[in-house]
């Protein structure tokens, strides 16, 4: 080993730049002598294309109704999930399933960040024999009747309250709770810490300039409501329609990339990354560009990311 290091050592003292290697130009200090005349109100303007909101398109709930009159036809999420409890065991079984065939589930100390419910926590303990842990900042009714031998449910904040200890955990699932994380570093640091090296996680996460990420999209039709409306027009919507006042769900406003970055810093591989996608309404977009056009519009079609990432050894 020594060796290999010393002549690893004797390449690097050898290196030399390449000769084709650009070089920045050499050039002369510049004298500054003069100065321009003297303008008494520099900042002062005359004309130009400054943004001007079309009169017609007041971004109050008139209009956010009248959007919604327009999608109800061909909403963007025609069928919602629902939340009975056969829909619920059905997609958890589903999902466990995709994820089983990803990180291989069975037998192993399996963290649920986000486990909400718990129908994913009492599979993984009764179908894949796993030692089955749910973490949530809410205590839901159904913990009660779902706990058991390997089935676990904890209710504590992982980026502050650190319940666990390192290297507890040899599988993370977390599915769509990220968007919901208003420490995402924190909480990602955290992962990693509890993760067993060589242990993997599986993430799923919406993303804030997505189509969806408002989670509005039983009631309301239309994309991007929650970048187009404040939260005051959408509950005064909510209230218009006899419903509870909601504004947009609350969804921390990371993009894929500071994610990724907040991924790689920690130390994580990524094994397998997706971006679940919707394409942009282009006539929406161009009614609205003087807002959506703020936002890359590469942003504006990422609904979700899906990433597999593994603790190194």
């Amino acid at each position: 080993m020594a060796r290999g290091v010393a002549r690893r050592l004797r390449r690097l003292m050898r290196w030399r730049p390449r000769r084709n290697a650009w070089q920045p130009p050499r050039t002369s200090p510049v004298a500054v002598t003069g100065r321009p005349p003297a303008i008494a109100e520099p900042m002062r303007h005359l004309r130009g294309t400054a943004l001007r909101v079309p009169l017609a398109e007041a971004m109050d709930v008139e209009l956010f109704e009248a959007l919604n009159r327009e999608y109800a036809s061909h909403p963007l999420v025609p069928a919602p999930p629902a939340y009975d409890h056969d829909t619920l065991v059905d997609r958890a079984t589903a999902r466990l399933a995709g994820i089983h065939g990803r990180i291989d589930l069975a037998s192993r100390d399996v963290l649920v960040f986000g486990c909400g419910n718990g129908y994913e926590v009492w599979f993984l303990a009764d179908a894949y024999g796993a030692r089955a842990t749910g973490i949530d900042i809410v205590e839901h009714g159904s913990w009660a009747t779902l706990t058991g031998p390997d089935r676990t449910f904890v209710m504590a904040d992982l980026a502050t309250e650190q319940p666990f200890a390192a290297g507890s955990f040899d599988r993370v699932v977390s599915i769509n709770v990220f968007e919901h994380v208003s420490h995402p570093a924190a909480t990602l640091a955290e992962l990693y810490r509890v993760l067993r090296p060589g242990g993997l996680a599986w993430i799923t996460a919406n993303l804030y300039r997505g189509p969806k990420a408002s989670h509005r999209y039983r009631e309301v039709y239309f994309p991007w409501p929650h970048l187009l409306f404040g939260d005051d027009v959408v509950r005064a919507f909510y209230r218009r329609q006899g419903l509870p006042e909601e504004g947009s769900e609350w969804v921390n406003k990371l993009t894929w990339e500071q994610y990724r970055e907040h991924i790689l810093g920690l130390g994580f591989r990524i094994r397998r990354q997706k971006l679940l996608e919707t394409p942009i309404d282009e006539a929406l977009y161009q009614r609205f560009e003087w807002i959506l056009g703020r936002y890359p519009r590469a942003d504006l079609t990422r609904d979700f990311f899906q990433v597999v990432l593994e603790k190194p050894r």
